[in-house]
C-alpha cells in the first residue's frame, strides 16, 4: 500500500506539471483580435528551443499579433 501511495504522489510532482502544460497548449485560444504566430513558433524550434519553452512562451501569449 505504502508503494502504491508512493508511486501517485511521484506520478503527481514529476509528471501532473506537464500534462497540465500539454493540455493548456492544446486547447488555448488567442484573444480577440490577435492570432498566433505559428512562423515565429516554427523558427524557434528550429533554432534551437526546447519543446516546452516553446509551449510556455506560448501559453503566456508571446506568439499572439496582432491580425
Amino acid at each position: 500500500m505504502e508503494t502504491l501511495i508512493g508511486l501517485a504522489v511521484i506520478f503527481c510532482v514529476c509528471f501532473l506539471p506537464g500534462i497540465i502544460t500539454n493540455i493548456k497548449f492544446d486547447n488555448r485560444m488567442p484573444p480577440a483580435g490577435y492570432k498566433t504566430d505559428y512562423g515565429t513558433m516554427s523558427h524557434d524550434l528550429a533554432m534551437g528551443k526546447s519543446k516546452n519553452e516553446v509551449m510556455s512562451k506560448a501559453n503566456r501569449g508571446g506568439y499572439d499579433v496582432k491580425k
